[in-house]
């Protein structure tokens, strides 16, 4: 098979500006794309991007893809509730918000995404004679990004109030395919620029994910 390859120049990066209001979302399937049933008037339409939240551990906080809508039932993208076990059947209900607006960050001097780890428990007993260990918990990723400091661009105050709050917000990744990496995260940038002899002046911005994400 062919294999397919993206370069990373090109891709753009936003973070979530507006919300729209919740809507209950009374119930939700088990299916390879979860079909959620909301509210009426819930505003949803098909291509909205919206934020989760579920009484499913595994659904909540992540970011949906409409893929298609039908009066209240809402088809999210690539949802796979299908495993009971992890989505206990009926009890995944919540509610969703439309994201309405994003800021695109700008002047993007280069990024250093971390390599994902994860976390394991050590079992080994005294009787063993290999050391054991089984997986626990996936670190949470982070990507660094360096900005060509300038606190006069439309979008710096947005994200530095984005940024006190302390508070998740979506993160939309466009890959220069087109196509979309969705997720939750902590957004910190810094107020005092990068000083540093014979260079660029430079400030940061810090982006922890906090979900599971969504391709589109």
């Amino acid at each position: 098979p062919l294999m397919s390859i993206s370069l990373a120049q090109g891709t753009q990066i936003a973070i979530a500006a507006t919300y729209g209001t919740a809507a209950t979302m009374s119930a939700i399937t088990n299916a390879a794309e979860a079909v959620a049933t909301l509210s009426a008037a819930h505003g949803i339409s098909t291509g909205d991007i919206f934020e989760i939240t579920s009484n499913w551990d595994r659904l909540n906080d992540r970011i949906g893809y409409a893929k298609a809508v039908a009066t209240n039932d809402v088809t999210i993208e690539g949802m796979d509730t299908t495993d009971t076990s992890l989505y206990p059947a009926g009890s995944g209900a919540g509610s969703v918000r439309e994201i309405l607006t994003w800021t695109n960050i700008t002047q993007i001097a280069g990024v250093r995404s971390d390599t994902p780890q994860v976390e394991f428990a050590d079992i080994t007993t005294l009787a063993d004679q290999t050391r054991k260990r089984i997986p626990t918990l996936d670190q949470a990723p982070t990507m660094n990004i360096d900005l060509f400091y300038d606190p006069s661009l439309s979008w710096v105050n947005t994200v530095l109030a984005v940024s006190d709050t302390n508070a998740k917000r979506a993160i939309k990744l466009t890959l220069p395919s087109g196509k979309l990496i969705l997720a939750q995260g902590y957004v910190k940038m810094s107020r005092f620029p990068q000083l540093n002899v014979g260079e660029v002046i430079k400030n940061a911005l810090t982006i922890t994910f906090a979900s599971i994400p969504t391709n589109h």
